[in-house]
């Protein structure tokens, strides 16, 4: 292998991926619940709820990571027929959309649900439709079985579609918000930005979290290769050449990757003790600390194998395996965290 080929490598790829956006389109009825419902797929407050894009004429935009997530205003209406719609916020430039609906479908919505069909087909842009607020679907003298059957005839009779799937959610009561999360990161159109949704949607599965953790272990092997070849002079007392900066940012990734909300989970008592693990490394200081620790005599032994494979000096072949060794522990301690906050919170929280 040439390293220095490699380390250039990963710096593009990372580059790539740093200006790699996801744009996720909220589109649908007014009251809704788009709001609610990325918030709870995101896992946190991004979007103020209860606010109604019917009485604005701007979009809202929100960032968040890597997802840059568009609430659309209505359309259909005497402010913005459809054409004008679609001409003064350009959706179809978009690269996935979430139709938000929660009550009676007018032909406007057919007509968009035809066009998400479009974009989907020719710019494998995909969508979701979803019946949001499932808990208030009822109606005297029919059951709600009967009633979801109907809502699913009508949107697949407006789209055209016989087999179109439709997504069932409550934010109250969490019906339905796995399905969906489960729809959206096994997108397959969605292609490399997949990771995106992966990163940045709050896991609360096993699954999910597994997914994270691959995700993470790959951030890991990226950020030691550069952590070694940046440290050009060996730290002092541990003959190792490491970039703490660079070890510093890949602790920061992992966490990302993770949606560790520290001060959310703060509020957790049982956390306390893997949540000090996580926040103990959060500056300069402490890593170096953590470094002199790992730098023992069977590391210094065991990096030989390294050397000749990557083509190093053994300084910087002992970096990389040092950077590789902190970034799985502590990937290792923020899948412990999430695991412990998805049994002690989220699932008891779902209970309730």
């Amino acid at each position: 292998m040439d390293f220095e080929k490699e380390r250039t490598r990963i710096l593009m790829e990372m580059l790539a991926e740093k200006e790699t956006v996801l744009r996720i389109g909220l589109i649908g009825q007014p009251g809704a619940g788009k709001s609610s419902l990325i918030n709870r797929l995101l896992g946190r407050e991004l979007f103020a709820v209860g606010v109604h894009t019917d009485t604005t004429t701007e979009a809202q935009q929100e960032k968040y990571n890597d997802l840059e997530i568009v609430d659309l205003p209505g359309y259909g209406t005497g402010r913005f027929p459809l054409e004008s719609w679609l001409t003064e916020f350009r959706p179809q430039e978009l690269d996935m959309y979430i139709f938000v609906f929660d009550g009676k479908l007018h032909d406007s919505d057919g007509e968009m649900f035809r066009l998400l069909a479009k974009w989907q087909q020719e710019r494998q842009h995909p969508y979701f439709i979803v019946r949001n607020k499932s808990d208030d679907i009822w109606e005297p003298s029919r059951s709600e079985e009967e009633l979801r059957a109907d809502i699913v005839a009508d949107v697949r009779g407006k789209l055209g579609d016989s087999t179109a799937p439709v997504y069932f959610t409550s934010c109250r009561s969490g019906e339905g918000i796995d399905t969906l999360k489960q729809a959206i990161r096994t997108e397959d159109r969605l292609g490399v930005k997949r990771s995106k949704i992966i990163a940045n949607f709050r896991a609360e599965s096993a699954e999910e979290l597994s997914e994270k953790k691959l995700l993470a272990e790959k951030a890991v092997g990226n950020y030691a290769v550069i952590a070694a070849v940046n440290g050009i002079n060996p730290l002092p007392g541990v003959d190792i050449s490491v970039d703490v900066g660079v070890i510093k940012t890949m602790l920061g990734k992992i966490r990302d990757i993770y949606n560790i909300d520290s001060e959310e989970m703060s509020k957790y008592e049982v956390l306390a003790p893997l949540l000090k693990k996580v926040t103990a490394f959060f500056s300069e200081d402490a890593i170096l600390s953590l470094i002199k620790t790992f730098a023992s005599e069977e590391l210094a032994k065991s990096v030989g194998k390294y050397v000749p494979f990557l083509g190093m000096s053994l300084a910087a072949g002992a970096g990389y395996l040092m950077t590789k060794k902190i970034g799985d522990r502590y990937n290792e301690d923020c899948y412990e965290l999430m695991s412990s906050y998805i049994e002690e919170v989220i699932s008891k929280n779902a209970k309730k």
